[in-house]
C-alpha cells in the first residue's frame, strides 16, 4: 500500500484511506505531475491498519458478484435529446432518474464551475443529473464524498454511486456491511489523466480564445457517435471544436501519455467487476448487430449483481435494450481485458511540462497526425457511415 510503500503505482487516488482513518492523520499532497496522494502524519498514526483494510489495491472483493453470472446488453435511452447529450447511449441518466424518482440520491463526477477540474458531487433532482452526463477524462476528486454517501445510507436513502472501478471498489470496502441500500455503477476506464495537465490545457485554451469557458464536452456528437470530439464554448461567443486525434489533450489521453501511474497496472480492467452495473460505449456493435448502430450512441451495459439486475429491469420502459454476446463486447473493448500501456514518451513529456506550456510539451513529445492524413481519414469514415446507415434504413 502506498501509505507504507511510497510506490506511486500502489495508489489509485480513491481516498478511501482518508475517509476511514479514525485519527484523521491522513492528508493530501499533490505531486509534480498533478496527482493527489495520501500522506500519513506518522506522529498521530496509531497503526490501526484501517487504511490497509479499505485500499482497493490491497482488497478487491466481489462478494455477491461471485455468485452472479454477468449479463451484457446493448442499450440506449428512448429520450433522443438525453441520448445525444450523453457520450454513448444515455443509460446512466435513465438509471439515475429511476433512483431520483424513488427519493434516492445520486453521486457522480461533474466539472467545477470554471471547468478547470472534476470532482464527485451529490445530486438529488433530475436537473442536477445534467452535470453528471458525458465523459470526464480527468481524475475526479472524491475527498469528503464517501462520508456523504455513508450519511445518506444511515438516513435510509437509496444511493446510486457512479465512478471509476477503483473508486467503486474503495467505497465498497469502506461501507462493508452498510452497503445493502447502495447501487454502484462503474465505467470501463481508459485511465485517469492528470488534473494539473488538464488545468493547464484549459488555461491555455482560454488565453488563446480570450474568454472564460461556459461549456465543455469531451464527446460532443454533432457529427455522430463515431466522430465525437471536443466542443468548447467561451463567454465571448467563440467556439472550439476538434476531433479526438486533433485536440492536443485528447490525443495525449488516447495515447496514455499523462495517466496516473497506477492505471498502467490496473487490477480492474477485467471481469468480474466489483460494481453492480458497468457502463461503456459498445464499440464494435456494428460488426455483430449492425441494425442497432444509427451513429447516435450505444451503451454496453454489464449487469454484475442481483441489485444491478433489479435496477436495470425497473427502467426497461425508458430504454431500448437487447441482450448481447458479452464475449463479443469484451473483445471489442480493450479496457475490459487489460490496462493501458505506459508509453515510452511519458517521462519526457512530464519533464518538458515542468517548464513549458502544455501545447509546446505536447507538440514536442506527442505525435499528432498530419492535416492531409486527418482529412482523408475523416472523409472516408464519414462517407462509409453515411452509405451504411442509408442502406440499413432501406433494408430494415
Amino acid at each position: 500500500m502506498y501509505l507504507f510503500s511510497g510506490v506511486k503505482k500502489d495508489c489509485c487516488g480513491c481516498m478511501a484511506c482518508m475517509a476511514v482513518c479514525p485519527q484523521g492523520c491522513i492528508k493530501l499532497v499533490t505531486d509534480e505531475e498533478g496527482f493527489e496522494y495520501p500522506q500519513r502524519e506518522v506522529s498521530r498514526c496509531n497503526n490501526c491498519k484501517s487504511c490497509i483494510a479499505v485500499c482497493p489495491l490491497v482488497k478487491n472483493s466481489y462478494d455477491e458478484q461471485d455468485k452472479f453470472s454477468p449479463k451484457g446488453y446493448a442499450a440506449w435511452s428512448l429520450d433522443c435529446t438525453k441520448r445525444l447529450a450523453s457520450s454513448s447511449g444515455g443509460i446512466f441518466t435513465v438509471l439515475a432518474e429511476q433512483v431520483i424518482g424513488e427519493k434516492g440520491v445520486v453521486f457522480g463526477a461533474a466539472f467545477s464551475r470554471d471547468f478547470y477540474s472534476v470532482q464527485h458531487v451529490k445530486g438529488e433532482t433530475v436537473d442536477e443529473l445534467c452535470s453528471f452526463r458525458g465523459s470526464k477524462y480527468v481524475q475526479s476528486s472524491t475527498v469528503g464524498v464517501f462520508s456523504l454517501v455513508k450519511d445518506c445510507l444511515k438516513r435510509g436513502k437509496k444511493v446510486l454511486f457512479s465512478g471509476t472501478p477503483c473508486q467503486v471498489a474503495g467505497l465498497r470496502n469502506l461501507l462493508d456491511s452498510q452497503s445493502s441500500n447502495i447501487i454502484t455503477c462503474d465505467l470501463v476506464c481508459h485511465g485517469v489523466p492528470s488534473p494539473k495537465v488538464f488545468n493547464k490545457y484549459m488555461h491555455e485554451q482560454e488565453k488563446k480564445y480570450g474568454a472564460k469557458t461556459i461549456s465543455y464536452s469531451f464527446r460532443d456528437k454533432k457529427d455522430g457517435w463515431h466522430f465525437s470530439g471536443v466542443y468548447q464554448i467561451f463567454e465571448n461567443g467563440r467556439t472550439y471544436r476538434k476531433s479526438y486525434w486533433s485536440d492536443l489533450f485528447l490525443n495525449g489521453f488516447n495515447k496514455n501519455v499523462f495517466l496516473r501511474p497506477s492505471c498502467y497496472a490496473c487490477q480492474f480492467s477485467r471481469l468480474p467487476r466489483s460494481s453492480d452495473i458497468t457502463l461503456a460505449d459498445y464499440w464494435g456493435v456494428e460488426t455483430k448487430y449492425p441494425v442497432y448502430d444509427d451513429n447516435k450512441g450505444i451503451s454496453l451495459v454489464i449487469i454484475n449483481s442481483q441489485k444491478g439486475d433489479e435496477l436495470f429491469n425497473s427502467c426497461t420502459n425508458q430504454m431500448f435494450s437487447e441482450k448481447c454476446d458479452l464475449s463479443h463486447a469484451v473483445l471489442n473493448n480493450i479496457h475490459l481485458s487489460h490496462p493501458a500501456v505506459e508509453p515510452v514518451n511519458r517521462k519526457v513529456f512530464f519533464e518538458a511540462f515542468k517548464d513549458r506550456s502544455f501545447a509546446d510539451s505536447s507538440r514536442r513529445h506527442i505525435s499528432v497526425p498530419g492535416l492531409l492524413e486527418k482529412t482523408i481519414t475523416v472523409f472516408l469514415k464519414k462517407a462509409f457511415w453515411g452509405i451504411r446507415i442509408f442502406l440499413l434504413r432501406r433494408l430494415y
